[in-house]
């Protein structure tokens, strides 16, 4: 079964706030990697020399990027920022 989370997500890059459900059974990067090709601003080589991380905006915790998103602490309506 495909069970999803759903995250307010910020990219002050870009000055924009984005609501969504991401899948809990994907890494951190394979977020990081959709987010990138599925929003059209980011595939304008933003990010084109380093990848951005990903934080939680309340305790400004960085995400390791080999993480699981359900071995995560991000649940319904957790606020992330990606950097």
């Amino acid at each position: 079964m495909d069970f999803r989370v759903y995250i307010q997500l910020e990219i002050p890059i870009l000055d924009k706030k984005y609501e969504m459900l991401i899948p809990i059974d994907r890494r951190i990067h394979d977020i990081i990697d959709v987010l990138k090709t599925n929003i059209p601003e980011l595939r304008e080589n933003y990010y084109k020399d380093k990848n951005p991380n990903l934080y939680n905006k309340t305790s400004g915790e960085i995400y390791d990027m080999n993480q699981i998103v359900k071995d995560s602490n991000i649940k319904m309506g957790t606020r992330l920022v990606l950097i």
